[in-house]
Formats: C-alpha cells, structure tokens, sequence
C-alpha cells in the first residue's frame, strides 16, 4: 500500500465523521485530525481509526492494531495529521509479520 493510498483511506474515513460545515480548508495530508485545530471530538478521532484500521485490514487481509503502545508511545503523535498516520501505516506494513 503507497502512502497515498493511505491518506485516501484516511481522508474517506474523516468525512465519514466531520461533519462539512467544520471543514474550512481541502482536506489533504497536512489536515489536523488530532490536536488543538482538529475538528475530530475524541469519540469521532477513535471511530476514525477504527474505520482507518478495519479498511487497511481489509485491503491487506491482515490484523494490524494502529493505536498501539508504540504510537501512544512516540514524541511526535502519529494521529497529529492525515499525513502523518499515513507513514505511521506504511511503517506497520513494512513490518515483517509471523505466520
């Protein structure tokens, strides 16, 4: 999966869950979804990563968690913006996998 595969994944999955009238700029990889400037309650920022994960589950047919220790774990969230969940993904991708 490329990364934009992953930020159309992700920008899908966020209009799913903010409504229009809250979006005030083209959503892309620099839009916030976790933070001050985020449009995304706490309750829509969960059911956008669920959504997030069961789609790239899907596509992979595989089980990844993206919400893990390690990302709550990192300096720089990777939930900060569309873009930055996206590396976070293809990180997970690259991982080898048991099995």
């Amino acid at each position: 999966m490329t990364r934009d595969q992953c930020i159309n994944i992700i920008i899908d999955a966020y209009r799913q869950f903010v409504p229009l009238e809250r979006v005030s700029a083209p959503i892309g990889a620099e839009t916030r979804i976790f933070g001050g400037d985020s449009p995304l309650d706490s309750t829509a920022l969960v059911s956008l990563i669920i959504e997030v994960e069961q789609q790239v589950n899907e596509a992979y047919g595989i089980e990844t968690v993206i919400a893990d220790d390690r990302a709550m774990s990192q300096a720089h969230s990777p939930f900060r913006t569309i873009g930055s969940l996206a590396d976070y993904i293809e990180t997970l991708l690259k991982e080898p996998r048991e099995g």
